[in-house]
């Protein structure tokens, strides 16, 4: 199997849109650096650690990059990619980390469980119990922010870049798994959009973006104070929404759940209810946002859910259904 997203060959151009990416993003995150009150090593170990974990991540949108990782004979195939996030955990604990005891051996536990989960559900053309353990090992540790304490600086007082690489981390091994080992086809990790992939993006986020400030200033889940962003806010927020909040979530709940949901019987009463199941769960992984139960928060996700994901069934592409995604949370971020 592979992934059979309809696309034309990138030859050695399909390089180009995640080089310039992990530049854009090591840009940024060298201007929030310089704010930080750390020594120059520990802000440069810290980058290059960023560096290590968010260039794997979108260089998985290339054919080249994946059959690479597929090409290692086994069971290397599985042990060196696990082993090169825990280089880059090994980098940012020479700067400003720590080994924080039995953190770090969760860390150690986490990059291999997943592996050895997609293994065991490679066998299976249909989605079966190996996937979902390999799922939930995936996004439980990130999502209850068991893997901070093993990236928090050791210096009192430094801000904690812990959710950042831990959710990179999370983002590398979730396509490691679903792309290279088990192989799950249709995932739509790819760079390469149409013209009609981006209008159902926009028109998506054109639909959406005014019910969902309806919503919430009906509901008072946020007030309706519409203003011009401050310019200044507006690349990092653009690259920190676009590439680790929008890209990452698009991957898990539509690319990998909702892919898997849909297999389980692909009718299009199927595909309906794998559209519906993953919005479900996608609007209840909101709750953890607020210290109380939310149902506005509930609901206003779980509709955004409903909408990008009938982007990415129209598509078949996750960075598709990312357009609205993004266009909603930096929109909601920046203006209001």
């Amino acid at each position: 199997m592979t992934d059979r997203t309809p696309t034309r060959p990138g030859g050695r151009w399909e390089w180009v849109p995640p080089v310039l990416a992990v530049g854009l993003l090591a840009g940024w995150g060298w201007t929030v650096l310089r704010r930080v009150p750390a020594g120059r090593g520990d802000r440069v170990l810290t980058l290059l650690g960023f560096v290590l974990l968010v260039l794997p991540a979108l260089l998985f949108t290339t054919d080249r990059f994946r059959e690479l990782l597929r090409s290692r004979r086994r069971p290397l195939q599985e042990i060196w990619f696990p082993a090169w996030l825990l280089f880059a955990h090994a980098v940012y604990l020479a700067g400003p980390g720590r080994l924080a005891g039995a953190w770090s051996l969760l860390l150690l536990a986490y990059l291999w469980v997943p592996v050895g989960c997609a293994v065991m559900a490679r066998s299976s053309r249909l989605p079966g119990p190996w996937d979902w353990i390999a799922l939930l090992s995936l996004y439980l540790p990130v999502e209850l922010a068991l893997l901070a304490p093993a990236w928090e600086p050791a210096g009192a007082g430094l801000p904690s870049p812990a959710h950042t690489l831990a959710q990179l981390t999370g983002v590398n091994l979730a396509l490691f798994c679903f792309l290279c080992v088990r192989d799950l086809p249709e995932i739509g990790y790819r760079f390469h959009l149409s013209g009609g992939d981006l209008l159902r993006g926009a028109a998506a986020f054109a639909l959406f973006f005014p019910v969902a400030v309806g919503f919430g200033a009906r509901t008072g889940l946020v007030p309706f104070a519409p203003h011009w962003p401050d310019p200044g806010r507006i690349p990092g927020e653009v690259l920190g929404v676009t590439f680790l909040v929008a890209l990452p979530e698009e991957l898990f709940f539509r690319g990998i759940l909702q892919n898997l949901l849909v297999r389980i019987r692909p009718t299009p009463g199927g595909r309906t209810a794998g559209l519906v199941g993953a919005s479900v769960l996608f609007g209840l992984s909101h709750l953890n946002n607020h210290p109380r139960f939310d149902w506005r928060y509930v609901v206003i996700a779980t509709l955004a859910g409903l909408v990008y994901g009938w982007v990415y069934r129209a598509t078949g592409k996750v960075t598709a259904s990312a357009v609205p995604h993004a266009l909603v949370d930096i929109v909601w971020r920046l203006g209001f």
